[in-house]
């Protein structure tokens, strides 16, 4: 079956840094056969694709969408799969939000889900999860006895440990569990995770891990739904962390916020996306320095690193994951939705 067109959008954008060209983006919805929630998402190619959400929900694709396995752990039925990450269309980790949580890994496209992991801790909420390469993988947690559960895997998720030497926390500062993007890893072994709720901080590593600092960020953050949503890097140097308060979606003030040395300082962008959003990510095209974030405002974009953002559509979803090479992404979001965008310059 045929992704049905929703609609269809052009947004004439003067590029005199970068392209100076016309950008025509569009939304092609895509049947799930699911109703559920929507939050964890890995794109590995145009065609292969795994979503991940309530009521123990895993589906894969391998055609774009045209069809969908059904990979759902049936003993997880409770649960809440927001965290989620895909090597290809065999190998993939996810992670609920119940307590005790269990690390699950497929290897063999979600036929059987062996429990790599079970923990068990007062507070314990995973947010996200991310690897850097085939080896390894940072899992985030809300606060365990006053400081964040960061569980750290460097032999392919066979085994998890606590990283133990984090700058301390503060009292109830948290992360968000919105779209699986509250911590980014890169193969060059710097990571970085975001938090909210009491204060809006990025803590950051160089070395796999090893060392942790914390830096504020001038994110809004006045209640308990605020803070920083979500964070993503194109490189080692260039990062666009947004949020705000879901709660109160058209609040623009101070959502997004950019960071051209590596997280050490983060600046406010010049103009705002136009209200809350629960993910953000760049598009995987070299020498492109476009990102699109989304939520409860809709969507809006960048086309220079998070300095300025214009408004994308009203479609209201989830979250992200931009087709590595190409000009294009898949979102997900409520009641099973998912779409795939599609990015033109002309």
């Amino acid at each position: 079956m045929k992704p049905a067109l929703v609609f269809v959008f052009l947004m004439s954008v003067i590029c005199a840094c970068q392209h100076n060209k016309q950008l025509t983006l569009s939304i092609s919805k895509i049947p799930t056969l699911t109703n559920a929630s929507i939050r964890g998402m890995s794109v590995i190619d145009e065609n292969t694709v795994w979503i991940s959400g309530s009521e123990g929900t895993v589906f894969r694709t391998i055609d774009g969408g045209l069809n969908w396995k059904d990979c759902s752990i049936i003993a997880e039925l409770n649960n809440d799969f927001r965290s989620l990450h895909a090597f290809d269309s065999l190998r993939a980790f996810v992670i609920g939000i119940n307590n005790p949580a269990v690390i699950y890994r497929t290897i063999d496209g979600g036929d059987t889900w062996l429990g790599m992991d079970t923990i068990q801790a007062e507070g314990l909420f995973f947010n996200s999860l991310v690897f850097s390469s085939d080896s390894c993988g940072l899992a985030i947690s809300d606060q365990v006895d006053g400081q964040f559960m960061l569980m750290h895997t460097q032999d392919a998720g066979s085994t998890w440990n606590r990283v133990r030497d984090l700058p301390p926390s503060i009292e109830a500062e948290g992360n968000f569990a919105a779209s699986n993007t509250c911590i980014e890893y890169l193969s060059t072994g710097e990571a970085w995770f975001a938090t909210g709720v009491k204060a809006s901080r990025v803590y950051l590593t160089k070395d796999n891990g090893q060392k942790w600092d914390v830096v504020p960020t001038p994110i809004i953050c006045n209640e308990s739904a605020d803070g920083i949503y979500s964070i993503d890097f194109r490189d080692a140097m260039h990062g666009i962390a947004v949020g705000g308060n879901y709660k109160y979606p058209e609040r623009n003030d101070s959502v997004a916020v950019y960071t051209n040395d590596g997280g050490l300082s983060w600046n406010l962008s010049e103009t705002m996306p136009n209200g809350f959003h629960s993910c953000v990510q760049y598009v995987d095209v070299p020498d492109l320095n476009m990102a699109i974030a989304l939520g409860r405002a809709g969507f809006d974009y960048t086309l220079d690193n998070g300095q300025t953002w214009e408004r994308g559509g009203n479609e209201k979803y989830y979250t992200l994951r931009c087709i590595p090479g190409q000009l294009g992404a898949y979102v997900a979001g409520s009641d099973g939705r998912v779409a795939r965008m599609d990015i033109i310059m002309e």
